[in-house]
């Protein structure tokens, strides 16, 4: 970020804070299309029975004709050729396709319109892990995985949030209703609302599931940045968990190292500004924890390219309000300068963390931050 303000870097300090422009990825995309017309025209009504349509046949609402490949009222699309639909942000790829939804959460997509959710997440938000099977798929972000639906849970593959995939894509077995919640123990990962039960050497499992505060867990654990690798590959995400031996630090403390703290989060370049940050989900949440209410929510990085927020403490970068035009981080109040929309914008993890008429989605351009928009 441009803010001046000190950041903590690596090899200094394992995490750092990412420039919100600092990861370019590439996005591209193709769509499943097929053909409307017909070798000769045969008037139909509109809304009546199609039988006087052949069969394979539909009765066009637009133009009063039987037609192949298109469900009635419903608009055909232009011909893809060759092309197949894969696991790409089609997006961000300047063509339009025809919604075929609304659809449920976990079901196949290619843009956002087709999903009841608004979202169709594809490998730059759930990564390849969840959609090497399916290609995209309707989605909606997540702290835990109980504010999923039954059968899914909250993943977090390091892309910057957690989303709601089904279990099975994330190669886990919850419980079929209910379960533990994040911290409470357990002995097997079908115990779990998460479908993950995580044991230390010798000692008692607890439920192993992404969080956005300490508030999400329970018993012992505590929300803390941890790598998990189920499944793999490996990623450092926010999760309920026991803090390791030693790590008795509190949000606000001085640190000299990540392990000093109960979050496992020491950011900040020397001396005094080096401190235990916690984990949030928007601003609000950072006012809420001692020490940060006077701070924001702001984006970091662990290297290589896993991302995550934490309460930054202190004044805001700039004085522009969310929506206002911008060119940098610094001009922001936010401290995020949203490459997508060019505008300040404020960083969520769900819609809850929005304003009534915005919704928490991924920013198509650089790093997928999730970020409040306005509702479509």
């Amino acid at each position: 970020m441009t803010s001046g303000r000190p950041r903590a870097g690596y090899p200094v300090l394992k995490r750092l804070v990412a420039p919100a422009f600092a990861l370019a990825l590439a996005a591209g995309g193709c769509s499943l299309i097929v053909s409307g017309e017909v070798a000769t025209d045969i008037p139909c009504q509109p809304g009546s029975d199609t039988s006087a349509c052949p069969t394979g046949m539909s009765c066009s609402a637009t133009s009063g004709l039987c037609v192949s490949g298109e469900e009635a009222g419903v608009a055909p699309v232009e011909e893809a050729g060759d092309e197949e639909a894969g696991d790409e942000d089609v997006r961000d790829s300047g063509k339009e396709a025809e919604a075929s939804g609304p659809q449920e959460l976990g079901t196949a997509c290619r843009v956002d319109s087709e999903c009841k959710s608004r979202l169709c997440g594809s490998s730059t938000i759930l990564t390849s892990t969840i959609t090497q099977t399916t290609g995209p798929i309707c989605t909606t972000p997540c702290c835990k995985s109980d504010e999923c639906l039954t059968g899914f849970v909250c993943f977090n593959g390091g892309t910057g949030g957690g989303y709601c995939v089904p279990s099975k894509l994330a190669q886990r077995m919850p419980p079929t209703s209910g379960g533990k919640t994040g911290g409470a123990t357990c002995s097997v990962n079908t115990e779990c609302r998460s479908g993950l039960c995580s044991k230390t050497d010798g000692g008692t499992g607890h439920c192993l599931d992404t969080c956005c505060s300490a508030g999400d867990c329970s018993g012992i654990t505590t929300c803390r940045l941890k790598a998990v690798s189920a499944p793999g590959p490996s990623h450092d995400i926010w999760v309920c968990a026991p803090p390791e031996p030693g790590a008795t630090k509190v949000p606000g403390d001085q640190c000299a190292v990540n392990s000093d703290c109960a979050s496992d989060n020491c950011i900040g370049i020397s001396g005094p500004s080096r401190i235990c940050r916690p984990p949030c989900s928007n601003t609000a949440s950072c006012k809420t924890v001692a020490g940060f209410s006077a701070g924001h929510c702001l984006y970091g990085s662990s290297p290589p390219s896993d991302f995550f927020k934490f309460c930054f403490s202190g004044t805001t970068a700039g004085d522009s309000p969310a929506g206002a035009a911008c060119t940098d981080d610094s001009t922001c109040q936010s401290d995020y300068c949203d490459g997508d929309l060019k505008k300040c914008a404020n960083v969520c993890a769900r819609d809850s963390d929005c304003a009534a008429n915005e919704s928490c989605r991924p920013s198509a351009a650089n790093t997928p931050y999730l970020r409040c928009v306005a509702k479509p």
